[in-house]
């Protein structure tokens, strides 16, 4: 009996099907790409909502992770807490081991529980504190993490797990990986423990530092710069030009409300004995927050500029 043949045809895919199919791939990664950008350019404008739309639009037809990421950014950036904490959430079970996730679900908690009142902020402590210790260990040498960590410690009362002594261990750590942050954290938290002298032995130091700093992505450094250089009267231009990079690129994830920023720009400018200047931003700060006790301070002191010689 001979030999039965096994040669079933071969299936051949036509070039010219193949040419068109490259063609569609690199259309769809051309048009993803512009789509990207379009998101980028919104988010740069602030033009938050039209984001939120384009991002929630091509999560109709992909499931991608980084759209995920953004949207949660998008939403942070509106304030929009429980929107934010649910795509994180999502994000840091699918993928645990990614340090970004973990951090940016404990800021979005942390906002929302200084945005609620005490009882919900309770339950969220322990959430916002695995979270921000989980990426500290996925991703060791993040500043940002590490300043999360220093701000809780030394904000979180010590019967629900607040530690000055871990806040400036924190702090030390940030001065092995950035100078000036180190020496701004560790002045931070004596000046939350009410040690003026070493709070500013700390805030001064990092004056000298302003020489050698370069790119800046962590919009707070602005602030935290422009602050000591108005609380102590020095490097004034400098103080103005980081206060001012603060308010301009200032998100809600930021940390600091502008009232803040207002207030401590009127005080830089009153350090430079500019009144006019002085008096429009502190009517700025007390437009947004009428009883803020440091601005109403402030307007005292710029009111009585020309008559004291201040």
């Amino acid at each position: 009996m001979g030999r039965t043949s096994d040669k079933s045809p071969k299936f051949r895919f036509p070039m010219k099907h193949f040419l068109v199919l490259l063609v569609y791939v690199q259309s769809f990664v051309c048009l993803a790409q512009n789509t990207e950008a379009d998101v980028d350019q919104l988010i740069n404008e602030k033009e938050y909502a039209q984001a939120e739309a384009e991002l929630l639009r091509q999560l109709r037809v992909t499931s991608d992770r980084n759209i995920k990421d953004k949207l949660g950014e998008v939403y942070g950036y509106q304030g929009k807490w429980d929107d934010a904490i649910a795509i994180y959430k999502e994000l840091t079970e699918a993928y645990p081991q990614i340090a970004n996730y973990a951090f940016r679900y404990g800021g979005v908690l942390a906002k929302k529980a200084q945005d609620s009142n005490k009882l919900i902020a309770l339950t969220l402590v322990g959430k916002i504190k695995g979270n921000f210790k989980k990426a500290a260990t996925l991703d060791p040498k993040s500043i940002e993490v590490h300043w999360a960590l220093v701000d809780l410690y030394v904000t979180l009362p010590g019967i629900i797990g607040g530690s000055t002594s871990k806040a400036f261990g924190y702090a030390e750590k940030l001065k092995s990986l950035s100078a000036i942050d180190g020496y701004l954290a560790i002045g931070y938290v004596h000046e939350y423990n009410e040690d003026p002298e070493k709070a500013k032995h700390n805030y001064l130091y990092t004056l000298r530092l302003l020489d050698d700093l370069g790119n800046i992505k962590r919009n707070q450094l602005h602030y935290q710069i422009g602050k000591i250089c108005g609380e102590y009267g020095l490097k004034l231009e400098e103080g103005l030009y980081h206060m001012g990079q603060y308010i301009k690129n200032y998100t809600p994830l930021d940390g600091v409300p502008l009232k803040w920023a207002y207030f401590r720009m009127a005080k830089l400018y009153r350090k430079k004995e500019d009144k006019p200047n002085a008096q429009k931003w502190i009517a700025k700060a007390l437009r947004i927050d009428s009883t803020l006790k440091p601005a109403l301070e402030e307007q005292k002191s710029i009111d009585a500029m020309g008559k004291l010689g201040l």
